[in-house]
């Protein structure tokens, strides 16, 4: 009988102490999300010269963008149904600006050296922040984790201080701490099952990063490569999306309303900056 008992209780422990990567598997299998057709926009908007070099948007309020580009340090306010600038913000010296984020009434602009610059719109106080992170970075992008309080920094070349051979990061900025913290390291071998390895892993380096409002899945975007990975809110990847080069010319930006419409923007180049606008198909799906 002490055998039997023994055998039932440890039995019911292990069930319910699957390992990570079962877990992991169960996260991915189980995951409700959003899909959308990025092969047909819901719009296009053609930006006007002052973003010609659009490099990061946010979510402002209905129909309105936060947009930067990357020479002036002036944040912009795209109305989409005017289809113009409706506001600007002038918060510091010219720059390589590559993303930007709203929470509350406080607006993050991102350099691509890793400092934020924080400000409100009508006020000319401006807070530079150095994140201090490790090494030189290229960082292009900029997101706001609500569950976790921080500023996720997506790093289009890490340096090698912060990681080891084709495995790429995403750091975390606490905005209570002013703590730099290693939030996702992207190794090569967990893109293997949705398809990206090799020259695609290689050629695949963030340019923008945001996270779903009702699903919480991480979405980077990757301008070089022409690629969208969407991650679950524990970090397996389950979806890789190659990006058409004649629709997305040069893809930067990327964010969310509320609701989940999703926005990405392109650089112009040798034309114009432009949004493209995608619905998401039928809502919430299994």
């Amino acid at each position: 009988m002490r055998v039997f008992v023994i055998l039932v209780l440890l039995t019911g422990i292990l069930s319910c102490n699957p390992s990570e990567k079962d877990e992991k598997k169960k996260e991915a299998a189980s995951m409700t999300t959003f899909t959308y057709d990025l092969a047909q926009p819901a719009e296009t908007y053609t930006l006007p010269k002052e973003l010609k070099e659009i490099s990061g948007i946010a979510y402002y309020r209905d129909n309105q963008l936060l947009c930067v580009q990357d020479e002036e340090g002036e944040v912009f306010v795209y109305d989409a149904a005017q289809q113009k600038i409706t506001e600007s913000h002038r918060f510091g010296p010219p720059g390589d600006y590559e993303g930007v984020e709203k929470i509350d009434d406080d607006i993050y602009a991102l350099r691509s050296d890793g400092t934020l610059f924080n400000f409100k719109f009508g006020n000319k106080e401006t807070r530079e922040i150095e994140t201090g992170l490790p090494g030189k970075n290229d960082v292009e992008g900029l997101a706001y984790d609500a569950s976790t309080k921080r500023l996720l920094l997506a790093v289009k070349e890490p340096s090698k201080k912060a990681v080891k051979d084709d495995d790429k990061v995403i750091f975390s900025f606490d905005l209570k701490s002013r703590r730099v913290f290693t939030e996702r390291e992207l190794k090569s071998k967990q893109f293997d099952q949705i398809g990206v390895k090799g020259k695609d892993w290689k050629a695949f380096m963030p340019s923008d990063i945001a996270i779903h409002p009702k699903t919480r899945e991480m979405y980077l975007l990757s301008s070089a490569g022409h690629r969208l990975i969407v991650f679950t809110p524990g970090g397996v990847p389950i979806k890789n999306m190659a990006l058409d080069p004649t629709l997305f010319r040069q893809p930067e930006g990327i964010c969310f309303t509320p609701e989940g419409t999703l926005y990405i923007s392109s650089e112009g180049g040798k034309k114009e900056g432009y949004i493209l606008k995608f619905n998401p198909m039928g809502g919430i799906v299994n």
